[in-house]
C-alpha cells in the first residue's frame, strides 16, 4: 500500500454534494492522487477494512458512506456509538448510543448532524435558556430518538418525542432505554398536540412544507424566549423559512449549511 493522506481522501467523500458509488469514489481518488485505478481501489479497500467507510445500499444502488458501526464524533461534544463498541469519549464528551435501524437519525444524513451541532451550540455556547426550573425539550418526528437523547444528555431535564411511524417509535424507545433515559424521555406514537408554553426547546428535523405548517403549533408550545432547532430544509428554502418564522416573532440565532442542507436555531421573542 502506498502512503496517502487519509483525511484528504476521506474529505473527497464527506464533502461531496452527491452520493458516490465505489467506482465514482475510486475515480476521484485516482485524479486527486494521480494514481492508477488499481492503487486507488486498494486505498478504498483499506479504508473499508479499517472501518472508516462502509457500503450503503439505497434504491438499488450501492454508495460509499462514513462507517457508523463504530464510535463517530459528530460535534465538539457528541459521539454516536453503537452498543457493544468501546467508548472514545473524553471527559467533556457525551456518547449517544444509537444502533442501526430503519428509522431516520443514524447520523448518516447531514440534517441529523446539523441538529446535533445546534444542540451542542445552544447548551455549551448560549446562556441558559427557557422556563424556570428544569429545562423541558420536545422532538417532533423523532425517528431514532437521537435528538431527544442528545437534549437530555446535554442537560435537559425531560424530553417528549413524537412520531407517527410505529417502527420509529419502537426503535426510539429501544435507543432511549439503551441510554438509560426512559425515566426522562417519553416517546409517543402520535402527532404532537398543542402544549401551551411548555417547552424550552423544540427540535423539528422535517421537510420545508411541514416546518411552515407547524409554525403556529411550535410557537404556542414554546416557553417565552424558547428556542427551536430546525433542519430538513434545502439551502434555497432557508431564507423563505426564516422569513416565515420571523413574521411569527422569531429571530435567527445560528445557521449552518452542509451539502445543500441547512440547520437553524431561532429564538422566540417574548
Amino acid at each position: 500500500m502506498i502512503p496517502f493522506n487519509r483525511d484528504v481522501v476521506l474529505d473527497l467523500l464527506y464533502k461531496s454534494e452527491v452520493r458516490l458509488t465505489a467506482r465514482a469514489y475510486i475515480k476521484q481518488i485516482t485524479i486527486l492522487l494521480s494514481l492508477p485505478f488499481s492503487q486507488a481501489k486498494n486505498i478504498l479497500r483499506s479504508l473499508v477494512d479499517d472501518e472508516e467507510l462502509s457500503y450503503q445500499d439505497l434504491y438499488g444502488a450501492t454508495y460509499m458512506t462514513q462507517n457508523f458501526l463504530k464510535p463517530i464524533r459528530v460535534t465538539d461534544h457528541f459521539f454516536l456509538r453503537p452498543s457493544g463498541r468501546k467508548s472514545q469519549a473524553g471527559p467533556h464528551d457525551m456518547d449517544i448510543l444509537i444502533d442501526p435501524g430503519i428509522s431516520f437519525g443514524s447520523g448518516h444524513h447531514p440534517t441529523t448532524r446539523l441538529c446535533l451541532e445546534a444542540i451542542d451550540f445552544i447548551y455549551f455556547s448560549l446562556p441558559k435558556i427557557g422556563c424556570h426550573g428544569l429545562l423541558a425539550g420536545a422532538d417532533i418526528g423523532t425517528g431514532s430518538g437521537v435528538l431527544a437523547i442528545a437534549l437530555c444528555l446535554a442537560g435537559f431535564g425531560t424530553c417528549t418525542a413524537w412520531d407517527i411511524d410505529p417502527n420509529a417509535v419502537s426503535e426510539a424507545r429501544t435507543n432511549v432505554a439503551a441510554n438509560h433515559l426512559s425515566h426522562r424521555i417519553l416517546v409517543i406514537e402520535d402527532y404532537m398536540p398543542v402544549c401551551e408554553a411548555k417547552f424550552s426547546v423544540i427540535c423539528a428535523n422535517l421537510r420545508f412544507p411541514s416546518l411552515k405548517q407547524l409554525s403556529g403549533l411550535i410557537q404556542t408550545s414554546l416557553c417565552p424566549g424558547g428556542i427551536i432547532i430546525v433542519s430538513g430544509i434545502r439551502q434555497w428554502e432557508r431564507d423563505d423559512l426564516i422569513s416565515h418564522y420571523t413574521k411569527a416573532g422569531f429571530t435567527l440565532v445560528w445557521q449552518k449549511d452542509e451539502k445543500n442542507w441547512s440547520g437553524l436555531i431561532m429564538k422566540h421573542l417574548p
